[in-house]
């Protein structure tokens, strides 16, 4: 993606604003990359009055799935996915309104959105492993990495 590139994602494990992340930590993308020419604080405030009162929830991981163009990526299903489908599509109606630029929304094939985990190198959800989401995160592309550029949280 180009630098200045954003998204919309919950991590397993709390972070700061301001990581710079290298490489991915393990993390349930809500909204893929994104275009929008306003300032990182004026898009966390508008997500969070969007989300209301959209509270917190315990999510545990459930079956591999194999994810990617090709089908060759592990992952796990993780859910309920109630919460994640109400939030994605809060996050899309705000994104939608400040007319953003969505790179999944570029082709004419619908994207079915499933919560899900991705084994990142070694690392990966244990089967029925859970972690609480109370936070989201906008991460902006920076080049070479990534950073944590906002947080939002949830209730």
């Amino acid at each position: 993606m180009l630098p200045g590139d954003r998204l919309v994602c919950a991590f397993v494990e709390p972070q700061a604003t301001g990581t710079q992340i290298p490489q991915w930590l393990l993390h349930v993308t809500i909204v893929p990359w994104f275009r929008l020419g306003e300032a990182t604080g004026q898009i966390a405030a508008g997500l969070s009055k969007a989300l209301g009162t959209t509270g917190s929830f315990e999510v545990a991981a459930g079956e591999t799935v194999m994810f990617g163009p090709k089908k060759n990526r592990s992952a796990r299903l993780v859910g309920p996915t109630g919460p994640f489908e109400e939030i994605e599509q809060k996050v899309r109606i705000y994104l939608h309104k400040k007319r953003a630029w969505l790179v999944d929304e570029t082709t004419k094939r619908p994207r079915q959105f499933r919560p899900h985990v991705t084994v990142q190198g070694s690392q990966g959800l244990g089967a029925r492993q859970t972690f609480e989401v109370n936070k989201l995160y906008i991460v902006e592309q920076k080049g070479n990495y990534k950073e944590i550029v906002a947080e939002i949280s949830l209730g």
